[in-house]
């Protein structure tokens, strides 16, 4: 076998799997998002919708390629500088809300998290930031594990408390705009990111056992002690959420109108739908939140199957990239990147069939909305960068 020359020039080898997948993403997310357009009455230009979305998908495979010429290790050295930039971007977001109106920002849904950009949509900074903060963890623990000297108890808790410092004022931020689905999804990211760094076992019984202990304290507070779990959380729509979730058909009018009506979608869709974009059942945010209850309803069971395959295959397609990488920043920083897909794509999946709340968690590649979207077709670039690496391996 004739063994390639220093001077000749490897051509990219790119993944046709992984290419293919994103193509029929792209497909289904625009399909669903023009169906989801006649169950948006109060929306306006919901029709170009869909339209906006394949611009967006058009400018995340633009990306895919910009970040591929400029080098992925360029990429990660100007992780940093756009870490503070989004900071920055996150401050004025802050800045509109509690103490002056600022153009381009406003509130959807009571929440300010979104700045517009003019005849293209919004852009959130958290979407963005949530992806730098895995990469800079990713760094953190691969830099930690070729430093320590030792196993122990304090050199996990050292790098927990560095974790922290880079965590924990972004987290904060968001979480005042108030947007708490990105702290869920980053916070489950990152605990598998270190759950696979090699830290002690104990730790996940510790924080496994916690969790149990306040998912079991919070059903028995709801049943049995509901006017001191008010007193905890308030009133409002955290508590109002837990009632449409646990008692949707009492509140099916109310706290549990949306649940209500996607899981009517959902159960009367049969093996292959209604006629597609039917209106028979209402709900609210189907080209988000809600967007699987859409292709349940246009699709039946036909197309939750090939979603959920759909789902699945990226997610098995990314794991295997990930086990093949010697590079253990890539490597963190994809377990980090697997992680935050499949607790979306479980969530949001789950919320719409009554499995979970309503957590107002979109799906990744499928849900309307550009800055989710196209954050992560940025981070592709990488993962195809690392799946070249790994095929001139294995040939060589």
């Amino acid at each position: 076998m004739r063994i390639p020359q220093h001077h000749e020039k490897i051509s990219f080898k790119w993944d046709k799997g992984l290419i293919l997948c994103l193509c029929l993403f792209m497909g289904l997310s625009l399909i669903s998002i023009w169906c989801a357009a006649p169950l948006m009455s109060q929306v306006k230009d919901a029709e170009v919708y869909w339209i906006r979305q394949a611009v967006w998908y058009g400018i995340g495979f633009i990306a895919i390629f910009f970040c591929l010429k400029l080098g992925t290790e360029r990429f990660y050295v100007g992780t940093k500088i756009i870490y503070w930039i989004l900071l920055f971007l996150l401050g004025l977001l802050l800045v509109d809300r509690y103490l002056i109106d600022l153009p381009y920002i406003k509130p959807v849904h009571g929440t300010t998290a979104w700045i517009q950009i003019p005849k293209l949509g919004s852009f959130q900074p958290g979407e963005f930031m949530k992806i730098v903060l895995i990469i800079l963890v990713g760094e953190i623990i691969d830099k930690h594990n070729k430093e320590k000297q030792d196993d122990s108890f304090s050199s996990d808790f050292h790098l927990f408390i560095k974790i922290l410092k880079v965590i924990f004022v972004p987290l904060v931020l968001i979480l005042l705009e108030p947007e708490t689905g990105i702290p869920i999804i980053l916070m489950f990211s990152i605990l598998l990111m270190c759950f696979l760094s090699g830290i002690r076992k104990e730790w996940i019984l510790i924080g496994g056992s916690i969790f149990i202990f306040l998912v079991i304290l919070i059903f028995y507070l709801y049943y049995y002690q509901i006017e001191f779990l008010e007193s905890l959380v308030g009133s409002g729509y955290k508590l109002n959420r837990l009632k449409g979730w646990l008692e949707t058909e009492r509140y099916a009018s109310s706290h549990g109108y949306q649940l209500f009506q996607g899981l009517l979608a959902i159960g009367s869709s049969g093996w292959t739908g209604y006629p597609l974009r039917s209106v028979l059942i209402y709900f609210s945010e189907p080209q988000t939140d809600f967007i699987f209850a859409v292709i349940c309803q246009n699709f039946g069971f036909l197309g939750a199957g090939v979603t959920v395959f759909l789902c699945t295959f990226l997610d098995l397609k990314l794991y295997s990239i990930a086990v093949k990488s010697p590079n253990g920043k890539e490597k963190y920083t994809l377990f980090g990147m697997i992680g935050m897909l499949l607790f979306q794509q479980i969530e949001n999946m789950g919320m719409v069939l009554g499995l979970f709340p309503i957590t107002g968690i979109t799906l990744p590649f499928i849900s309307y909305g550009g800055s989710s979207m196209l954050s992560y077709m940025i981070w592709m670039a990488v993962v195809f960068q690392m799946s070249h690496e790994n095929e001139i391996r294995t040939l060589h």
